[in-house]
């Protein structure tokens, strides 16, 4: 038995914590490592792959004498780091080891401790992982490095982050000399990659793979829409669908002990939390994501261990394996979108050895319905998405390089072969090396000396400020007013364009007014109301094309049996199909349909997401380029609606999506790449990584434009492009859709607008407001304006008084002087109509007179025609869809503001004139 093979000490720590046998994938994985061999363990969260590769290591340290770090642990995250070393240490006390853990929130106390006194094992991130090469004491404790552990490793390797972990553990081997490789991880499609990934080039990696899926108990539930959803549809702003979806959830979270809810972003993690509350003020449900403070985050997984809250709404920053204690369900609302993270997910329910992982998907449309059916399915079965790692990202070998200037001279030739050495960097060719090398140089980094080279002083500055590869994006920090208490941050891009003084938004599942905007902060008061939902980068998860072709194949076939959809589910998505029947035709994985409409056409293809992505921006500019106007396009998994300036033949479409041969995809991309704002956001962040732009710098101040011409033809350039290529489409796969529609194994057909190409306009998978405002939310929205005081202003004795719209007489007039002009503001605004004691305001009345004036005859414009919409005259409603979300993202905010901006107008006007 493999803990037989251990050392007694650690056969009677394993005695004391009541272990006595051990799980398949520790009983293969301890006698490999003992002999020494580089292993990459598969295995479901839950099955101890931490002990099964840190107990061997245990063995060999209890022999291993001398001071260093013999032993590194990596993780992904900070978090996993916190919960590694509570449970290493546990072994290292026992064993008189010592543990410790280093990362950006290591204080300097302890870093001076370790620097001292090195320990046994050290737990770190990768970019910590950087800085130990800089110091000549660090580094000299590395060179008794005989292990390193890469946990989640299917986190790092297919991104720049995994790249810049790679060519550091070829680094470490210059420092260490060779070391033993073990790579841990829960989901990896693609085995032998990942294995590449962590051995480098002329190392062999064995592996050993335990079942994947687990015992997965996972079924996908559509729940009817009642009449109480619709009566609290208009109660939480919201669209009936998507409240019967959360109201099976709540069902769900009451009848477990603990459960996990999954979403996939971090703004539909904070609209339900907050939508729940204002439901059930006494409801226990949390939310947990990264934009959280790190305060807020522990206290909430303290909470949630201690059963203080039954469930916890959260995005992937409790996907990976961070001790949140017993969970005994999981929930995803609405498809993961992808295979590996649905397993990650329910793996956390029955997070023990043993346990099955029971679970639910509870899907608000057809759509959905039929996506999470295939990757549940899928999951069952074990096939998850192939893992690709990207080769030589340029960003990484720029910061690579300068890292190894910091440790003084360094030959050229040396680094080469180290880079070269590590997965990412097996292809790179010379002229590439040279290229980025001189194009440092050229940019101030570091010096050439013929045959070597090291870092400038601004080098130095650049190392520091790029320690990471994660993607910047300037963050607020967001503090309540009354405790001082960071509750969360906010990415600039929302602070920038929606942030000012009394705007309310949603975080930590609660509504906030904004008090004060501060250079790098946001003061706050809570209030009791539905803010506006913040926006953050980088949430969006791509379906993948074997996913989206299945659901063509379920579409096709039907067979509802093979998948695991409850009665409700099934008869909803039937009920979706037979309507696209009787219509014409329904897209499938053989089928592409393109539906015309007024201005506009719809492709329904089921190649995916970033295949549509790809096909609809190749497709608009060449349409753009035909027919001499503008094309807009947008698309989901399933579909691509294209924006027409006039109504035209479908077969302009056709032939001209005919153009797009399958051999010259990489070239046409590269083509409309140069026009894409794609491009733009993609060169800024390798710019920033190159050092050409500063960190901080904002990327909408950069003129890209004369910033492109200078660097074109540069590694620079050509690692933006291809960066862009990598992350934003897919180009193999567009190639292998072209050939299937050339060949006519997939075939096109012309119809016109059908319930599946409406879909796509009519679905959000946001949580935030239903398409169109129904009955049931105007009325709740006219009982709240209603009963909203008003502070009222008589613009001629400047007399004020509170007053709500449900008690206002039919003819306002002013008690104390008898005036008309009466002006209604929110009580916040009251002092305003002090702008009105001075015939000359002073440069900042003026000023704000003439922001007021500026915005009061933008809601003026717009807010009457959208007034007689929702009074039901006037204008259609999809043109009043359109005026009101175009200006505010909250419909309440928006009827409030359009009550008092004609008297807003009137009243600044004269001093604009």
């Amino acid at each position: 038995m493999a803990f037989e093979l251990l050392d007694p000490r650690i056969q009677q720590v394993l005695r004391d914590k009541d272990i006595h046998e051990p799980t398949g994938p520790q009983r293969e994985a301890i006698p490999i490592i003992l002999q020494g061999d580089h292993l990459l363990l598969v295995a479901h969260t839950g099955i101890g792959k931490t002990e099964a590769a840190m107990l061997p290591i245990f063995h060999r340290l209890l022999d291993t004498a001398g001071k260093g770090i013999k032993c590194i642990y990596i993780t992904p995250l900070r978090a996993l780091n916190r919960d590694m070393l509570k449970r290493l240490t546990e072994f290292g006390e026992a064993l008189d080891l010592d543990v410790a853990v280093r990362h950006g929130d290591t204080s300097q106390a302890e870093r001076q401790r370790q620097s001292k006194s090195p320990p046994d094992v050290l737990i770190t991130t990768p970019e910590t992982v950087q800085v130990l090469f800089t110091g000549k004491r660090l580094r000299e404790h590395l060179s008794r490095v005989k292990w390193v552990v890469i946990d989640e490793i299917h986190e790092l390797a297919s991104n720049e982050r995994g790249a810049q972990l790679s060519v550091a553990m070829e680094r470490l081997v210059e420092v260490a000399g060779e070391f033993q490789r073990i790579g841990l991880s829960a989901t990896v499609g693609s085995v032998e990659e990942v294995a590449g990934y962590l051995g480098g080039e002329g190392r062999k990696v064995r592996t050993v793979r335990a079942q994947v899926s687990k015992d997965l108990d996972v079924t996908v539930q559509a729940p009817p829409v009642t009449d109480a959803d619709r009566d609290l549809a208009g109660r939480l702003q919201s669209d009936p669908h998507l409240v019967s979806g959360m109201r099976r959830c709540k069902t769900l979270i009451e009848r477990h002990r603990s459960t996990l809810m999954f979403v996939n972003t971090r703004d539909t993690a904070e609209a339900m939390a907050a939508r729940y509350h204002i439901w059930d003020e006494s409801i226990r449900i949390g939310v947990h994501h990264g934009s959280l403070s790190k305060e807020i985050r522990i206290e909430t997984e303290e909470d949630f261990k201690a059963e203080r809250l039954k469930g916890l709404i959260c995005t992937s920053s409790l996907e990976l394996g961070i001790d949140i204690g017993s969970v005994d369900f999981a929930i995803q609302y609405n498809s993961p979108r992808q295979v590996s993270r649905l397993i990650q997910r329910m793996g956390r329910a029955g997070h023990s050895v043993g346990e099955r992982s029971e679970g639910a998907i509870v899907a608000s449309n057809a759509d959905e319905i039929a996506e999470s059916m295939v990757i549940a399915r899928m999951a069952s079965d074990g096939e998850l998405e192939r893992l690709r790692v990207r080769e030589r990202p340029m960003t990484v070998l720029a910061n690579q390089l300068v890292a190894m200037g910091m440790s003084g001279q360094t030959e050229k030739e040396l680094a080469y072969q180290v880079i070269k050495r590590s997965y990412p960097f097996r292809n790179l060719g010379r002229d590439e090396f040279h290229g980025v090398l001189e194009q440092l140089v050229s940019i101030g980094l570091l010096f050439d000396n013929d045959a070597t080279f090291r870092r400038t002083s601004r080098g130095m500055r650049y190392f520091y400020d790029n320690i990471s590869m994660i993607p910047d994006e300037r963050t607020y920090l967001i503090r309540d007013i009354a405790t001082r208490r960071v509750v969360g941050t906010l990415d600039e891009s929302f602070v920038l364009s929606f942030a000012e003084p009394y705007a309310a938004f949603i975080t930590h599942g609660k509504t906030w007014r904004i008090v004060e905007v501060r250079e790098d902060e946001l003061l706050v008061e809570q209030i009791r109301d539905i803010g506006s939902i913040p926006s953050w980068t980088g949430e969006d998860i791509p379906v993948p094309f074997e996913v989206a072709q299945e659901v063509g194949r379920l579409r096709r076939e039907r067979k509802y049996g093979e998948y695991a959809g409850d009665a409700d589910a099934v008869e909803e998505l039937d009920r979706y199909l037979k309507e696209q029947d009787r219509d014409g035709a329904v897209p499938s994985d053989k089928l592409v349909t393109l539906e015309m409409g007024k201005r506009m056409a719809v492709l329904n293809m089921c190649f995916g997401t970033k295949v549509n992505e790809t096909v609809s921006k190749v497709l608009s500019v060449l349409l753009s380029a035909r027919l001499g106007e503008s094309v807009g396009a947008h698309t989901d998994p399933y579909r691509i609606v294209i924006e027409l300036p006039r109504d035209i033949n479908p077969q302009i479409i056709i032939d001209t999506l005919g153009t797009m041969r399958s051999e010259g995809v990489e070239s046409l991309v590269r083509l409309v790449l140069k026009t894409s704002s794609h491009l733009r956001y993609r060169f800024v962040f390798v710019a920033k990584k190159f050092g050409v732009i500063d960190k901080d710098a904002d990327h909408r101040q950069v003129n890209f434009t004369r910033l492109a011409e200078a660097f074109e033809g540069t590694p620079l350039f050509e690692e933006a492009v291809r960066r862009s290529l990598w992350e934003d489409f897919d180009v193999e796969g567009t190639m292998a859709a072209m050939k299937r529609l050339e060949s006519g194994e997939t075939t096109l057909k012309v119809m016109g607008l059908t319930s599946i190409g409406r879909a796509g306009l009519q679905h959000s998978r946001d949580l935030i407001m239903p398409q169109r405002a129904d009955h049931s939310i105007l009325m709740a929205l006219k009982k709240r304006l209603e009963s909203e005081v008003m502070s009222m202003s008589c613009l001629n004795c400047q007399a004020q008084w509170r007053l709500k719209p449900q008690d206002a007489p039919d003819r306002l007039v002013c008690p104390r002087c008898g005036g008309q002009m009466i002006a209604a503001l929110l009580p916040y605004n009251k002092q305003d109509i002090g702008l009105l004691k001075k015939e000359k305001p002073t440069e900042e009345e003026a000023k704000e007179i003439r922001r007021m004036y500026k915005n009061a005859s933008l809601v003026r414009e717009h807010g009457r025609r959208a007034m007689l919409t929702l009074a039901g005259r006037g204008i259609g409603p999809d043109t009043a869809d359109r005026v009101l979300s175009s200006f505010y993202d909250d419909e309440d905010e928006f009827l409030r503001d359009i009550l008092s901006a004609e008297l807003t107008y009137a009243r600044t006007k004269r001093f604009w004139d």
